[in-house]
């Protein structure tokens, strides 16, 4: 895990929240850099944890249960744009004020009695 950067203000950025960075430069500009020090390798300690620049420890143990599987299929097709937008949608949607959610709803027009 990391992210490759052209921009040394991004990877600046990166760097103090504990990303792995690597900066990318065209040859002409390798002359200007200059690495003051080589930090430590991040890894895990034995309870699976990070310790990040910060302080802050990161917890890369899989999750109990483990996560909902939202996508399957081929990186390059728009179903999985579809299927995480949908996905998100259905974590930040507003609940009812009446407390029943949208497929409830929709039983309960379909068997109420007419007036």
């Amino acid at each position: 895990i990391g992210a490759f950067v052209e921009k040394t203000q991004d990877a600046d950025i990166l760097y103090y929240a504990g990303v792995p960075v690597w900066l990318v430069r065209l040859s002409t500009n390798c002359p200007d850099a200059r690495v003051d020090s080589v930090g430590d390798v991040i890894q895990e300690d034995h309870q699976q944890r990070v310790k990040l620049h910060c302080g802050y420890l990161l917890n890369c143990a899989d999750e109990q249960p483990s996560n909902q599987v939202i996508y399957v299929g081929l990186a390059n097709k728009s179903d999985r744009y579809t299927a995480m937008a949908e996905f998100m949608d259905a974590q930040f949607q507003t609940p009812s004020l009446f407390g029943l959610p949208e497929t409830t709803k929709r039983v309960v027009r379909k068997i109420a009695f007419p007036v």
